[in-house]
Formats: structure tokens, C-alpha cells, sequence
């Protein structure tokens, strides 16, 4: 087993400045050692080298005296530390670019895309295609690291400030764009133009080859060495990040961690997760941290979804200004290495499938509103990347629902495995609708072209047998879109369409229609198409009609697995999870503090009661600070979380 395959991360991740080439590397490990840290990424070359480098393609720090690198990993494996080099090849040092302009991106007008005294370089260039790997070769056998990381990996489209500098125009790009596809590099992000269509494939191949690239020097100088970046090809570390941005849309999506690693524990299992919760509000204001309430909530979310703890500063702590959440973070950290026995191999997979697909441009909302939707009812599910859907055919099977939101496209493996699977697959939000065809064979109905003009439209709540939550609440907005259904022999229709009528002053509120037009299908081997965004709006509006209308839609195709009954509260997240043959882990995370937009202190919790629904617990221990405490189960078991207190685990044997 390799060092990263134990999962038990407990990692923090200093951001290095130039000046910090003159940290004092002892106070540091001591600092790194009170948070029981036993790994630590650190800058090492890229925009600035902190290491003496005999290549004429980098930048070394003015600041450095000495081989700072060096003294870094040997004091850190001195104190059983590992050390993960972090690098960025992103941009490199101006002074660069008068020599080598073919390293650098171009925006459309053909000028380079300059920041303070960095031009950013691109992933066709030398510089990332030859000169990154001589760079990480020249590491890699100076220093015994046992990692390396990439930051800003592939193409990026906005600058520091998040100015949007669109696709590269660079010659090495459009030369090999068109030597792959035969045409123009197109200039702007639009998924109707097929040209911006074969672009995204093109970033993909091209990254990739990449990734294959530094995994083919890394692992020739040693296997035990872990590439990370924020990438799954190739690489053994996925990292993501749990972060903050004053400009965000909202709502504040406080299922970050646990949306993060749940996409990797799911689809990847030769991988792990390594997300960071970074401690800043914004990358402007990096030397103010976060709630200590919210950075907590994330720490704990990574190690109840699977994960180990990842945790990012700028620059050295001696001089950090903001350390109200040194001590919370400590907390955490201590209390997984306290039981990292039990952490980081939990079997993921539960009776419910929810597929991730993100075009990279925006985030799903589809996906975030059903996610969001689960976990406030306190149901199991696995989240499976749409990526990694091929390599899991075989347990379709094993759930009993397998979700699709707002999917675009599928691979023909997958479709047809879905039209042989005994799961119920639901598809929302115009899911698939590249593939008509697979549509129609999956869910009987032929949809036509999406319908915007919407605003005003309901529908009604029928029939009644198939809503019980429903029978005082006659009609529910419908927002956004829909596609027009035709519906074929086999499928019946729910949800009927209300027509819009006159929008003005209430003396003018009438003329509603109803229409035999459905807003949902059933049947066809037991699936269910929604032709809209019920996800989307529960997601942005969080009316709970839609989290109640997924509900019922559910139980008229099969029974809703629960692995657990409880009555607590909606803002409690709820983690059941298999450690090995007999033992159980449940946790709770108390969101009680989280209004929307700011982190309170968490309420006080009495009389959770939970009851297991699939095994029968033979001893069940909570861990605490202090050591395993036992609790009594008689049928069910009462939690309580007092005021302030986010996070109870148990160990629950069978």
C-alpha cells in the first residue's frame, strides 16, 4: 500500500510567498506538530523557485538564502512530516517573456495576459509541454518529497481578479487545433457552435496528455511518490477546494466538503480525495480567515464523506494576522488522529446513484438542488461522476434509483445499461436531451425543443393517489423551462400544466387554463422524466413543495430506501457509513448555525432519536475527546448536541 492509500491526511497547506524563502523552518514544524499535521504542501518552483535551480527557465526568490526547500523536507521528515511539493506553471516571471513569447497565452487581440510581474504561459507552449517536466525532474531527484501538486492545472479563462480573458488565441494553440480537428480555433464559449464543441474535447486531449506526461517522469524516479492535482486523470490525489468569494452567486452552498469528496469516494476507487477547506474569505483578502463555525463544518464534512483534512493558509503563521481559527482547526485535526482508524475507508455505496456532470463552465443546480433535497431527509446516496459512470456499470443493479440531473449526455455503454437496469432511473432538468432517441427508449416520451416563455405557468398537483403530501396544495410554480412531452403507449403523465394567464393588478389576475399537457412521465420499465428544473428550483428558491413533489414522485416507483429512521432536524447532516464487515459509523454534523448567509454558533440539540433499519447493533460507542463512550440502543438511540457542538461520531458494532 502506498502512503497516500491509508487516507489519513491530515494536511496543511501553506501558500507561499517570495518573502517566506526566510521563514524560520523550525517554529514552523513546531507550529505544523500542535496541529498534529503529519503532512505539509509547500511552494517549490513554477512562478517563483525556493530551491537553488541550475535551469535558466525559472525564477528563484531574491528572498531565499540557502537552499530553503531542502531544509524544509528534511526538518519535516525529521518530525515524520511528508512533504508534498507544490508547483504552478501557470504564469512565470516577466522577465521571461521578451526571450520565449511562444510560452505565453494570448487573448483574442494577441496580447499576453499580464498580471503584477507574471505573464501567464500555455499549456501548448514549451514552457508547460517540455521545460515543467525538466523542472519537476530536477525536484524530484534533489529532494526525497513525497508528493507534487499543481496549481491553475490547464486552461484558464479569468485572471487573478476574475477578469475574463477567454480562450487562448496563441499560435501553438491554433496549430494544433487545427491540425486535430481541421478548423479554426473558435474564439468564444458558446455550446451551440460546434467548433467551441470540439475545443472542449481539444482542452481535454491535450490535458491529458499532460498529466500522462509528469505521471511518466514521477513515477520513473519513484512509484511512492503521489501526483496531485485538481484533475482525476492520472494523477493518485484529486484535490478540490472548499472556498469562499464575495462576488458568489448565491445561495451559499454549505455542502461543499461533502459534495467534494462524495464526487471522488464514488466513481474513483483507485484514487483518493483531498479537499481544502481554505481558511480565507476571498482570494483579495486572504489574510482574513472564514467562521471558525464554517471552517469547522467543512473539516468535518471531509472526513464524514470519506476523506482525509486539508487545510490551507497564505504565507508563514508567524506573521498571519487572523488565528481565531487555529485553535477550532487543532480540534479537528487532533480528533482524527485520535480515531483515523476508523476514517477514510467507508463503503460508499448506498441504493441511491446521483450522477455529477458539470460542463465546466457552471455548476450543476440541478444536481446541488437534489443533493440538497437528500440530505435534509436524512437519505443515503452515492454521487457518481458522469465520468466515471463506465467503469460502474456493473452495480447499476445494486440501487434501486439512479439519478439524472440535468446530465447532458451519456456514453452508448451507459445508456444501454440503464435500459437493462432494475433501478428506477430518474432523469430532470433536460437531461439527455443531445440523445433524443435514448430518451424515448429509456422513458417513452419524445420531447420537442425547450419552452423559456414560462413565467406565470403552474401546474396541478395529480393525480391526488400519487401525491398525499399534496391534498390542501392544489398547484405549484413552474419557473425556468420545460420541454413539451409527447408520451408513448406504455407512460402515464403527472403533474398536468395550468396555463399562464394575465400577470398585473389583482383585478386583472385571471384566465388560467388547465391543459392535459404533463410535467412529468411514469412508466416504460418504471422511469420517470422531468422535463424541467425541479432540482434548479428548489436549489435557488428553496420552496419546499419541490423537495415534497420528488418525494411522492419517488415512492410511486419504489419504496425510498432509508438505512435509518430519525426525527432530526433538516439542518443536521447525517452520515451512515460501512468501516469493514462489523462495524458501522454514524455522524452528524450540526448545521443549526448556517441562515443562509452567516455562521452562528450551533443551536443545542435533545432527544435525536435514530433507528437502524437494515442491521441490528450489538454495542454502540460515541468517541469523544476523552475516548469512546458507550451509549445504550433499545431499539433506537437518543443524541444530544449541546450549544456550539458540530460534529458526534459512533462506532456502531454489529
Amino acid at each position: 500500500m502506498k502512503w497516500w492509500e491509508k487516507n489519513n491526511l491530515r494536511m496543511i497547506q501553506n501558500n507561499i510567498r517570495d518573502i517566506d524563502a526566510m521563514m524560520d523552518i523550525d517554529k514552523h514544524i513546531e507550529w505544523l506538530k500542535s496541529f498534529d499535521a503529519n503532512v505539509l504542501e509547500i511552494g517549490c518552483g513554477g512562478i517563483t523557485a525556493f530551491h537553488p535551480t541550475e535551469l535558466e527557465c525559472q525564477y528563484p526568490s531574491p528572498y531565499m538564502k540557502g537552499d530553503f526547500f531542502k531544509e524544509v523536507v528534511e526538518k519535516c521528515h525529521a518530525n515524520n512530516i511528508r512533504v508534498i511539493a507544490r508547483f504552478d506553471f501557470s504564469k512565470t516571471h516577466e522577465s521571461f517573456y521578451e526571450k520565449h513569447s511562444d510560452w505565453y497565452s494570448r487573448k483574442k487581440d494577441g496580447s499576453p495576459i499580464r498580471y503584477h510581474d507574471t505573464v501567464a504561459t500555455c499549456v501548448n507552449g514549451e514552457y508547460q509541454r517540455e521545460l515543467s517536466l525538466k523542472i519537476i525532474e530536477e525536484v524530484l531527484r534533489k529532494y526525497q518529497v513525497d508528493g507534487i501538486f499543481f496549481n491553475m492545472f490547464g486552461y484558464v479563462t479569468h485572471d487573478y481578479s476574475g477578469n475574463y480573458i477567454g480562450i487562448c488565441q496563441c499560435k501553438n494553440c491554433k496549430k494544433r487545433f487545427y491540425e486535430m480537428y481541421g478548423e479554426v480555433l473558435p474564439t468564444k464559449e458558446d455550446m451551440e457552435d460546434p467548433a467551441f464543441l470540439k475545443y472542449l474535447e481539444f482542452k481535454k486531449i491535450t490535458v491529458n496528455e499532460m498529466l500522462d506526461k509528469i505521471r511518466n517522469v514521477t513515477k520513473a524516479i519513484s512509484t511512492d511518490i503521489a501526483i496531485s492535482t485538481y484533475a482525476t486523470h492520472g494523477v493518485d490525489i484529486v484535490r478540490n477546494e472548499s472556498n469562499s468569494a464575495l462576488d458568489r452567486p448565491l445561495p451559499f452552498w454549505v455542502y461543499s466538503s461533502s459534495d467534494n469528496v462524495g464526487q471522488i469516494e464514488g466513481g474513483y476507487d483507485d484514487k483518493i480525495s483531498s479537499n481544502c477547506a481554505i481558511n480565507a474569505v476571498d482570494l483579495p483578502y486572504r489574510f482574513m480567515g472564514v467562521s471558525k463555525y464554517l471552517n469547522q463544518v467543512r473539516l468535518y464534512e471531509n472526513i464524514a464523506a470519506g476523506s482525509g483534512l486539508d487545510w490551507c493558509i497564505i504565507g508563514d503563521d508567524e506573521d498571519y494576522p487572523d488565528y481565531e481559527n487555529f485553535e477550532t482547526v487543532r480540534k479537528v485535526f487532533r480528533f482524527h488522529k485520535k480515531y483515523e482508524e476508523y476514517y477514510g475507508h467507508f463503503d460508499q455505496r448506498t441504493k441511491i446513484m446521483l450522477v455529477y456532470s458539470n460542463d465546466g463552465k457552471s455548476l450543476n443546480a440541478e444536481y446541488r438542488g437534489l443533493f440538497r433535497m437528500f440530505k435534509e431527509e436524512h437519505i443515503l446516496f452515492t454521487i457518481m461522476d458522469s465520468n466515471a459512470l463506465e467503469a460502474h456499470i456493473e452495480e447499476f443493479n445494486k440501487y434501486d434509483f439512479v439519478f439524472l440531473p440535468d446530465v447532458p449526455d451519456i456514453s452508448y455503454a451507459v445508456g444501454e445499461a440503464l435500459k437493462n437496469t432494475t433501478a428506477c432511473v430518474i432523469a430532470s432538468g433536460g437531461s439527455i436531451v443531445k440523445n433524443r432517441v435514448l430518451i424515448k427508449e429509456l422513458f417513452g416520451v419524445e420531447l420537442s425543443d425547450a419552452i423559456k416563455d414560462v413565467r406565470g405557468t403552474y401546474f396541478r398537483t395529480e393525480p391526488k393517489a400519487d401525491f398525499p403530501d399534496f391534498q390542501n396544495k392544489q398547484w405549484v410554480f413552474l419557473d425556468g423551462f420545460y420541454y413539451k412531452m409527447t408520451l408513448g403507449g406504455d407512460v402515464t403523465g403527472m403533474l398536468p400544466k395550468v396555463e399562464k394567464a394575465a400577470f398585473g393588478p389583482p383585478e386583472r389576475c385571471f384566465g388560467h387554463k388547465n391543459t392535459d399537457e404533463m410535467m412529468a412521465s411514469f412508466g416504460h420499465g418504471g422511469n420517470i422524466y422531468i422535463p424541467w428544473g425541479i432540482g434548479t428550483l428548489y436549489y435557488k428558491y428553496g420552496y419546499g413543495e419541490f423537495r415534497r413533489l420528488m418525494l411522492d414522485i419517488m415512492s410511486k416507483a419504489k419504496p425510498i430506501p432509508r438505512a435509518f429512521n430519525t426525527n432530526a432536524p433538516e439542518m443536521v447532516e447525517m452520515f451512515f457509513a460501512k468501516c469493514d464487515a462489523s462495524t458501522y459509523m454514524l455522524q452528524l454534523i450540526n448545521l443549526t448555525s448556517f441562515n443562509g448567509m452567516t455562521f452562528f454558533k450551533p443551536f443545542k440539540l435533545n432527544n435525536i432519536d435514530v433507528t437502524f433499519n437494515e442491521i441490528a447493533p450489538k454495542s454502540i460507542e460515541e468517541l469523544t475527546e476523552s475516548g469512546k463512550k458507550p451509549v445504550s440502543y433499545d431499539g433506537k438511540m437518543i443524541i444530544s448536541m449541546d450549544e456550539a457542538e458540530i460534529y458526534k461520531a459512533f462506532i456502531i458494532s454489529i
